[in-house]
């Protein structure tokens, strides 16, 4: 993925530059704080370049997000949307989940979903089907003009997961930031410069460290993965198979 679709692709820039834009914003701020007598254009200058590094950086946020994926799912029962199509499961009420179930058998080729005694018997093979089930509404949804709100629930889910997958990152940077704008502050205040710029980035990087410690956390991450695996599901009512449709229509006639 190239730096130019990172910044126009919705997504890209979304869940995965602004986390690398909060993982490098400290230690930014902390250098700028040594030089408090640069200029606008310095300064724009200056941004131009973190706003590139922080493109690379980027790439490296999505793997981390990713590579931490499984343990995410693991930590939480299961992948989200297996999860709510399971029978045990009581996430969703019982007929808004028989509705979807009864549309994925009809919709997703060669797809019998197991019977509440089958996936007590068998629950690997069942997440098996429920995963591929959720594989098949992916693939159906990647318009995001068709389904904005599966869009949005993604975003919001890549976002976070992307920032907790470089939580250590922004934990160390953070720290480091904090450092670096109080020792500028100090030279600042001796050779007779003005410290307040150095002063802000050590309050500013300070409570990015006091964010990243308390509030980026897997509880945090867990509310988007399953609002998106609701969002997902609930396409299953706009996938529906086009005779169900028509027989709804006689019905309400």
């Amino acid at each position: 993925m190239s730096i130019l679709s990172i910044l126009t692709d919705e997504y890209e820039h979304r869940a995965r530059l602004w986390p690398a834009l909060l993982v490098s914003l400290p230690l930014t701020l902390a250098v700028i704080s040594w030089f408090p007598d640069l200029s606008g254009m310095q300064i724009v200058a200056g941004f131009l370049v973190y706003c590139g590094f922080t493109g690379l950086l980027a790439q490296l946020g999505r793997d981390q997000g990713k590579k931490k994926e499984p343990w995410l799912f693991q930590q939480w029962g299961g992948k989200p949307t297996t999860q709510l199509l399971r029978h045990c499961s009581d996430h969703l009420d019982a007929t808004t989940k028989e509705r979807y179930r009864a549309v994925l058998s009809a919709i997703v080729p060669d797809m019998s979903l197991p019977t509440p005694a089958e996936e007590a018997a068998d629950p690997v093979k069942a997440d098996a089907k429920y995963d591929s089930c959720a594989l098949f509404l992916r693939e159906k949804t990647r318009d995001k003009k068709a389904f904005p709100l599966v869009f949005a629930e993604n975003v919001n889910f890549g976002f976070r997961r992307n920032l907790w997958g470089m939580k250590p990152a922004g934990i160390g940077l953070s720290a480091l930031a904090v450092v670096v704008a109080i020792i500028a502050a100090i030279i600042n205040s001796e050779n007779g410069r003005p410290p307040a710029l150095a002063t802000v980035a050590t309050v500013v990087n300070g409570l990015m460290l006091v964010w990243w410690v308390l509030r980026i956390n897997v509880d945090w991450i867990r509310i988007p993965a399953f609002a998106y695996a609701e969002r997902l599901l609930s396409a299953c009512d706009v996938l529906r198979p086009r005779g169900e449709d028509n027989r709804q229509r006689i019905i309400t006639e």
